[in-house]
């Protein structure tokens, strides 16, 4: 279910733009990088060179959360995690 989650985030996530209202204490990957909400603007950080932010699957628990990561590696996760589609499904 991890696997299937954090692609449904990372689809919303490609829709979603810097621009975009949100609610205080969000957290999206948009255009490759990690943004949380502060107020109801989206403060945007990128991610280092040849890396891109992610919902990822947990692997001990339930949940994901939002990294930095290759997208080979990120591909990598969600095939451990037994879904098929890539990140984004």
């Amino acid at each position: 279910q991890n696997g299937l989650d954090a692609q449904k985030l990372n689809a919303q996530f490609a829709k979603m733009s810097a621009n975009d209202s949100c609610t205080s204490g969000g957290q999206a990957c948009i255009g490759g990088a990690f943004a949380q909400c502060v107020g109801s603007s989206w403060a945007v950080t990128p991610c280092s060179s040849g890396l891109s932010c992610f919902a990822l699957p947990l692997v001990t628990k339930a949940g994901t959360s939002l990294a930095c990561d290759t997208q080979s590696d990120a591909e990598a996760r969600f095939v451990a995690a037994g879904v098929q589609g890539g990140v984004t499904g």
